[in-house]
């Protein structure tokens, strides 16, 4: 869906109609995009509906150029990480295993079990960090955002990020050294 200034002139005018055709055809991808970033299905509703509000209120900021969901998606990012600010508490970065490895059918069961239960463990690790190493280490590695970026989105030192991840690196890989000795 592309809006156009008519269609914003609907949005500011408050038109139920219209603000409940964009939210439909918006609220799938907000939950995409959430569903990288937390686990629980409540969660990622919330959000995705106060993002949708903030958007709704800040869409005279909104830029004709460019594409509404990616409008939409750095309000959801901002969104998600004002609810980890407010409730200080953790979040899972990770909805699910992606268990469709794309091997051939000569791969024996026991190889993709070993492959599936790899990945449970990584993600047990993560899990395990402390949660500012998780949140600044889930940003890097699963929103593939800058260490400038990170620092900018949380107030907080480059430096301090940067630690972050070398911390999270370091206790991911002593989880792992563990796990195998």
């Amino acid at each position: 869906m592309e809006l156009t200034k008519d269609k914003i002139a609907l949005i500011q005018k408050r038109d139920r109609r219209f603000i409940m055709e964009l939210y439909a055809y918006c609220f799938p991808f907000m939950l995409q995009r959430l569903s990288r970033l937390s686990l629980h299905k409540e969660d990622q509703m919330s959000i995705a509906n106060t993002a949708f509000l903030k958007a709704l209120d800040r869409i005279e900021t909104f830029d004709l150029q460019k594409s509404f969901p990616a409008f939409l998606s750095v309000i959801v990012r901002n969104e998600f990480i004002d609810q980890y600010r407010k409730k200080q508490r953790y979040h899972s970065f990770f909805q699910q295993v992606d268990s469709t490895i794309d091997l051939p059918d000569s791969v024996p069961t026991d190889l993709i079990l070993q492959q599936e239960d790899a990945a449970k463990m990584l993600f047990e690790f993560v899990d395990a960090l402390p949660d500012a190493s998780r949140v600044i280490f889930n940003l890097y590695v699963i929103e593939e955002l800058t260490r400038e970026e990170i620092a900018q989105e949380l107030g907080i030192s480059y430096d301090l990020v940067k630690w972050h991840i070398l911390k999270a690196r370091k206790l991911i890989a002593e989880q792992l050294q563990n796990k195998t000795s």
